[in-house]
């Protein structure tokens, strides 16, 4: 099994801050750092990590080859990246004290893919590959469906959430990974049970990862539903603890292990990722997990 996570890169420069700044509001920060990152290519480095067999696909300019060079070193075949005449994508996040962070993105060239050259991305994998997507790229709809016709197993994290979504092929999704917030704006329920539920009816031949934050996470495959609380470490910086979270549960379930120790395994991950600094560097290693 060969995972393709055909998503997005970014030049993330991050800053230290009391609090994310208000409306109106200037403040100063404690320091800035500039890293890797972009949901794509931060899930990719987390199932790489995790021991996945994993190819990312991104489009970045020449400013951002040192990503791909970066991805590499976890392992992460970068072949089927592009690097063009475009802008890499930018992402500025403010990180305050408490660890929470608010991030604001300039797609540069992961909204700028034509047709012809995800068709021959995609024409490099077969039936029983995986394809992780979230909402960082253009042309959703044609890949989704593309993937679905060779036979694919479809991964969607819909993240960051638009009305957009609800106009995606989610019939053919085979994996759902989902916030509360996201949860909610595609079922329109309040509260997990609910959620998972909604889910249930509205794509019965889908599985659902739900993440709750301080509340734990919950997996749904084949209608039987199982919890995983949080395990209590501290917290530095939550960018890319969705990502770890993702890549981890993946890598483990996909390889046969059972849903509750995958969302054991994706928890502990996700626990070391938010204790350090940046959303890629930040990702554990398999051993570190174990």
């Amino acid at each position: 099994m060969r995972f393709l996570v055909l998503g997005s890169m970014n030049i993330d420069n991050t800053f230290s801050v009391e609090h994310i700044v208000r409306e109106g509001e200037t403040i100063s920060s404690h320091g800035m750092s500039r890293s890797a990152g972009g949901k794509g290519a931060n899930q990719s480095a987390s199932l790489a990590k995790a021991g996945a067999n994993v190819c990312f696909a991104g489009k970045c300019g020449s400013d951002g080859r040192w990503i791909l060079d970066l991805l590499k070193t976890y392992g992460v075949d970068v072949s089927l990246s592009i690097v063009g005449e475009c802008n890499t994508g930018m992402a500025m996040i403010q990180v305050d004290d408490k660890g929470q962070n608010s991030i604001v993105l300039d797609a540069g060239g992961n909204r700028l893919w034509q047709e012809d050259e995800v068709k021959t991305i995609l024409s490099s994998f077969n039936e029983g590959d995986v394809i992780v997507l979230q909402n960082e790229i253009n042309l959703l709809p044609l890949i989704i469906e593309e993937a679905k016709r060779r036979g694919m197993i479809v991964v969607l994290n819909p993240s960051p959430f638009d009305n957009a979504i609800s106009s995606l092929p989610l019939d053919s999704v085979d994996w759902f990974f989902v916030n509360e917030i996201e949860g909610k704006a595609l079922t329109g329920e309040d509260g997990f049970d609910e959620i998972l539920n909604a889910f249930k009816k509205l794509y019965p031949g889908a599985s659902i990862v739900l993440t709750c934050g301080k509340k734990g996470a919950y997996a749904m495959v084949g209608g039987d539903i199982c919890y995983q609380e949080i395990i209590d470490y501290p917290v530095v910086d939550t960018t890319g603890a969705g990502d770890t979270f993702l890549g981890f549960f993946l890598s483990s379930f996909l390889r046969g292990e059972s849903a509750e120790k995958s969302l054991l395994t994706a928890t502990k991950a996700s626990a070391i990722a938010v204790s350090r600094k940046g959303a890629m560097r930040a990702i554990p290693l398999k051993t570190e997990v174990l």
